[in-house]
């Protein structure tokens, strides 16, 4: 391979071609530029008509040899479905090391969706005025597509997070924020990833026994009926009740709760501000904390959009295969564009192949006219369940009232 003269002037396509690559578009072309990026030193010169930087490249310093992305993905380094999410972290991040929920995390932090709209699938009176607001006709399907493109976009933020902590490029802490009653009017909280094991097997004794009693699923156990259950306001309050009162009742959870809370907050006092039987915990939501990132320059705008659109071909197909009712195509769109904070009508060619085992058949029913995506019909029979476990974190980051509407975009 011919190599890339230092402080020479070279073009994306004048660089495929000294280095033998073929010259791609859209997420090919961008981890080509991201090889060759970390490959060397370089600056984008000024153009001296606008003075703004342009595309092309002035190496200063070779770094390492380059690796054709593709060579490298069929080596099994292949992250192409995260990859945008990878830099778009590395881009976005602003250095603050506070702990947020998920949902937080998908509406304030990394602006990608309208938290009215997440928010709205938690509370039955609001779905009906948020539908008729966006022009959205099928109430289930609205509430179907949010929760699985947000448990779509968790996959792929916990996957990019453990791949950039495995390479060594971020620090962070999946933790449970606590809430307890502290006094008649106030609250207190702590932040721990010690009992990250407990919770989870607490809820799945809990979703198992609910099971038993009720006969919710053949099919499913443990907390793959989260779903079933918050289905139904009965089934959610009472799971809600079981899962507090466990952790209330056991003696080495508050220990190590209260613990915790003498390391974070000073003024800590283990008669007055501890969680006991007299201060009893009311709830508890998972969260990330980032404390420390490898920041890298990129068009945030591009990712962003590409990171939705990897969500909704995943999300549409999930609905052409669970969803019994017609699919309106104007009701996807619609849902779409009052769920995405960055919304383009069209999806880029190169994303309809994010998913290995996509064919062109699939990409054509998805996309194409078909028989699923109709107009309105009387004939609506009922939906099935989505393959998407419904998570406990989202369920738990449940908003106020009042927080719905106020939060519509």
């Amino acid at each position: 391979m011919t190599e890339l003269e230092i402080n020479k002037e070279y073009t994306y396509p004048q660089i495929c071609e000294i280095v033998g690559w073929e010259q791609k578009a859209g997420n090919s072309k961008k981890a080509q530029l991201r090889e060759i990026e970390d490959a060397y030193e370089y600056y984008h010169p000024e153009n001296r008509k606008t003075h703004k930087p342009k595309k092309s490249y002035i190496f200063t310093r070779k770094i390492r040899d380059l690796v054709e992305p593709s060579k490298e993905n069929s080596a099994g380094n292949n992250r192409k479905n995260i990859q945008s999410m990878i830099w778009y972290l590395q881009a976005k991040f602003d250095l603050d090391d506070n702990w947020y929920s998920f949902t937080d995390w998908y509406c304030e932090k990394l602006e990608l969706m309208h938290k009215g709209i997440c928010n709205a699938v938690y509370h039955p009176d609001e779905i009906d005025a948020v539908c008729e607001k966006c022009n959205i006709s099928d109430g289930k399907l609205f509430c179907e597509y949010v929760s699985a493109a947000k448990s779509e976009l968790k996959n792929m933020f916990l996957k990019s997070l453990a791949y950039l902590e495995k390479k060594g490029k971020i620090t962070y802490h999946d933790e449970y924020k606590f809430i307890y009653q502290l006094g008649e009017r106030t609250r207190g909280y702590v932040i721990t990833d010690c009992l990250n094991n407990v919770v989870e097997d607490i809820e799945t004794v809990v979703c198992n026994d609910m099971n038993e009693e009720y006969n919710l699923s053949k099919k499913m156990k443990g907390r793959q009926l989260l779903k079933i259950i918050f289905s139904k306001e009965k089934l959610t309050n009472e799971f809600k009740e079981f899962c507090l009162f466990a952790l209330n009742d056991n003696d080495e959870v508050l220990n190590k709760l209260n613990n915790e809370l003498s390391y974070q907050h000073p003024t800590f006092h283990p008669d007055y501000s501890s969680i006991s039987s007299e201060r009893q915990l009311i709830s508890y939501y998972r969260g990330i904390s980032i404390t420390d990132m490898e920041l890298e320059e990129s068009d945030q705008d591009c990712l962003a959009l590409d990171i939705t659109n990897r969500i909704r071909t995943k999300v549409r197909k999930s609905l052409m295969k669970s969803y019994r009712k017609p699919i309106i195509q104007s009701d996807l769109q619609a849902i779409e564009k009052a769920l995405f904070q960055q919304y383009y009508d069209e999806i880029d060619e190169d994303i309809l192949l994010l998913a290995d085992n996509d064919d062109a058949s699939d990409i054509e029913q998805i996309f194409g006219e078909t028989n699923k995506f109709t107009d309105k019909s009387d004939n609506w029979g009922e939906p099935v369940s989505m393959e998407h476990d419904f998570p406990i974190e989202e369920i738990l980051d449940m908003p106020t009232e009042g927080e719905v509407q106020m939060n519509l975009p």
